[in-house]
This record gives structure tokens, sequence and C-alpha cells, in this order.
């Protein structure tokens, strides 16, 4: 774990400043592309805060029965007409490498009315796929589906976009939420009280919870998808990519 000295810690802050209730809600999405590949997965979203957290799934590559997950969410933004688009990857790297794939990553992004993720695209070239990986079906060259890149790469996987249809989840337990309950009983000694959702609470880009009995907090940031810790001591440690612990907590697909 990485230890960061904050110039400024969220503990004063949020004595200063009050956070507030935050409401994310779990969505699940499936991609469906002219070459018949699909992505289904599921992220986290708030609308009030318009922040978008642990976007994760499985692209099926149908022709050839490949499936590969996609695991680190690395940015989401807005799109400038209203929307979010958010990109998550196999590897927890944006470096994608094309002819040959020399690192096997795979990308997807999603794009959604940041108003309510469920009303559908708001920038239909925003949505895209790259699938580099070894079994993918061009092999030695990138599968992609993109409406816009530079550089252009050479083979185009597909030219459009069938459907993206977002849902709300049928278990609204965010993946964050499901995350602090198992830190909770995994370490009890660590979080204390046990807290429940209406105990969440954000303070952006921060998604976390406030034991009191240790005065400690513990968080996502909705900035690069992290888990931070924040003990007493007032150093705070970045744990990792929020997908490496939401893995080991069972809170991942």
């Amino acid at each position: 774990m990485n230890r960061l000295k904050l110039s400024i810690l969220l503990l004063p802050l949020c004595l200063f400043l009050t956070p507030v209730q935050a409401k994310p809600i779990r969505y699940e999405v499936k991609l469906v592309l002219i070459d018949d590949t699909v992505f289904n997965g599921s992220f986290d979203y708030d609308i009030d805060t318009q922040e978008t957290t642990n976007l994760q799934g499985i692209l099926d590559d149908t022709l050839m029965g490949n499936l590969e997950p996609i695991r680190y969410q690395l940015n989401a933004e807005p799109d400038g007409k209203g929307g979010i688009t958010a990109y998550a990857y196999t590897l927890p790297t944006a470096k994608i490498a094309t002819n040959p794939p020399v690192n096997s990553n795979v990308f997807v992004a999603i794009n959604f009315n940041a108003k309510d993720p469920t009303l559908g695209v708001t920038d239909i070239t925003k949505v895209s796929y790259m699938d580099c990986s070894a079994g993918g079906l061009m092999g030695q060259t990138c599968m992609y589906d993109l409406s816009s890149h530079d550089p252009v790469f050479p083979m185009d996987g597909g030219r459009g976009i069938r459907s993206e249809v977002i849902t709300k989840a049928g278990n609204p337990l965010t993946s964050s939420d499901c995350l602090f309950n198992w830190a909770e009983k995994t370490y009890g000694n660590l979080f204390s009280p046990t807290q429940s959702v209406a105990n969440s609470q954000n303070f952006s880009p921060y998604y976390f919870r406030f034991y009191a009995d240790k005065k400690a907090y513990l968080g996502i940031s909705a900035k690069d998808n992290h888990v931070y810790y924040l003990p007493a001591n007032d150093v705070m440690l970045d744990v990792g990519h929020a997908y490496d612990s939401l893995k080991q907590a069972g809170c991942s697909k």
C-alpha cells in the first residue's frame, strides 16, 4: 500500500464542511455491437454528484466464444452533451497495443444520460470497445468498434452499435457498500461500529463511511476508482484499485 501525505486531509475537511448523504444506485448495462459482440456489466452512479464508479463486467466475443473480464474502471468524464462516458479495462492500464497485441488488454466504453442513465446514450460516438486479447476473433489484430479514434486502427470489428440498454439493478446494494459491509465484518478491529448504507456519505470525489469508535474513514474515490483508508493518525493509505478489493470481498463479477 502506498502512503500519501495529504496537504489537505479528508478528516479536517469533514470537520468543517458537512458531507452530503450520497444516493448512488447500482445499474446494469448491456451493450450489443453489430458483430454480435456483447458486453454485460454493472456500475454505480450518483445522479446528484454525477460520479461513476465500479464499472465492470464481461465482454463476450460471441463468434469465438471468448469471454474477457472487464475489471478496472480508469476514467469517467462528461461528454459535453449532457452525458457521461465511463471507460473500463481488463488490465489496470489504459495502454492497449495493436498488431500484434503485446499486452492482451481489452477495453469498453459506455455512455449514458447524466440525469438518468436509463434514458440512454447522449453521444453514440463515445460507445466503443477494443479486444486485443490473444483469444479474440482477429487473432494478432485487434477487434474494435470506434466511431472516432486517433490514430486509426488497422481492423474495424463491426461498424456500429446495435443497442445499449441500462437498467437499475435488481440488487440495489452498490459495489462500494458491499465492500464497506465486508470490511466491517472482516476487519472489525479497524472499522467499528458497524454501519449501514444510510451511513454512507459523499464528499466529492469520495464515497465513504466514518467509523467513530476508531476515528477512521473508508472510501472509494470517483477520481481514480481507488480505495482509501484514513485512520486516526491522519495518514491516508491508498489501498489500490477498487476492483481488487471488490474481488477479495466477493463484491465483483
